[in-house]
């Protein structure tokens, strides 16, 4: 029998050479059954595989996880899953430029902290059964290919090894992929065995220097008693958006977290170098829907840069005066009645990049 053969199934039988996991990405990564589940059967030591997803998001609010997690195993490959919601994101008028930097802050950090990243594509139903794919993603593939990073591609898998699959078996919607078939264990194992030689992103030339001189932090509120916030999936502390909270910040506003509920304040973002806003901090109310949802807000354009603070910066909330306020992918806008009952979210934290 062949020795090497024998050495590689009692290694990974063992867990010898498995990677612990850090699963950071969209709603597909969350799905009971999903390849995200079927991720931890197949590891070794299913507590090894830590999954910090969050539906309908960016790379951006994985950068909040990221930065925020007080619990990540040592030496991980950190498994990035946010090609589907990011082409979403841009066919809903959301700039390339900003999705993709805030995508290499996140391969940036993950370099700074030596972790090894692994990118899982996935592909809207629409782009499976179309020879045409949304724009967004040659973007990706170039700043992947930059980062020395070679992708699990979830369509390549399908025509690979399910090409038997029709596309109607394969999702369970536009945005989701089925869990009644066997292409997410699938994808699973593909993953496992690729996150054995996962690297961790080089940046070398331009994009050494483009991040050389900068840092990015997760900037709170410092004024206000915080409520706190529990589910399922996150524990933390929210204000709420009912008065002006302020921020101690010296940096650029990227962008901000927070508990969306159906009945939040329009918000503005001021320093004494500009204002932005004002921005929807509500979901839809739709019945059925949910009631609070963990959301982000992409606070800047290439038109429009990050708004700039020198030591202070506000959140106000604006009085509805029949002005319809900015409303982003995946939130919604109910306008507020006089007298009507508070907003039951709040604000969590920015997202800020500020010179090291």
């Amino acid at each position: 029998m062949d020795i090497s053969l024998l050495q590689h199934d009692e290694e990974t039988a063992s867990g010898s050479g498995t990677p612990s996991l850090v699963v950071v990405g969209g709603s597909n990564s969350l799905l009971k059954n999903g390849w995200a589940d079927k991720l931890k059967e197949v590891h070794p030591d299913s507590g090894r595989v830590l999954n910090l997803s969050i539906g309908a998001a960016t790379s951006a609010m994985g950068l909040y996880r990221l930065l925020t997690c007080a619990s990540l195993p040592d030496d991980p490959v950190i498994i990035w899953e946010y090609a589907l919601n990011e082409a979403n994101y841009f066919s809903h008028r959301q700039p390339a430029k900003v999705l993709i930097h805030h995508t290499q802050w996140f391969l940036e950090i993950c370099a700074r902290r030596g972790f090894r990243v692994l990118p899982v594509v996935l592909y809207n139903k629409s782009e499976a059964g179309s020879a045409e794919q949304v724009k967004y993603r040659e973007f990706l593939a170039r700043t992947f290919a930059a980062y020395g990073l070679k992708p699990v591609d979830a369509s390549q898998l399908w025509r690979k090894d399910f090409g038997h699959l029709p596309v109607d078996r394969l999702y369970a919607d536009n945005p989701h992929y089925s869990v009644e078939t066997e292409f997410p264990l699938a994808l699973a194992r593909t993953v496992l065995q690729q996150s054995r030689s996962a690297t961790v992103p080089q940046r070398g030339g331009d994009l050494e220097k483009q991040f050389s001189d900068k840092d990015l932090r997760i900037v709170f509120p410092d004024s206000r008693t915080p409520e706190p916030f529990v589910n399922r999936i996150l524990s933390c502390d929210i204000f709420p958006l009912g008065t002006d909270l302020h921020f101690s910040l010296s940096g650029r506003l990227l962008a901000c977290f927070l508990i969306a509920s159906r009945m939040e304040p329009a918000i503005t973002f001021h320093s004494d170098r500009g204002q932005k806003g004002p921005y929807s901090a509500q979901i839809s109310a739709k019945a059925g829907g949910p009631v609070r949802q963990l959301k982000h807000l992409l606070l800047w354009s290439p038109q429009d840069p990050p708004l700039v603070a020198r030591g202070d910066l506000f959140l106000s909330p604006q009085p509805s005066l029949g002005t319809t306020p900015m409303v982003q992918h995946t939130m919604a806008w109910n306008p507020l009645e006089e007298g009507g009952a508070p907003g039951s979210g709040g604000l969590i934290g920015l997202l800020a990049e500020v010179d090291a």
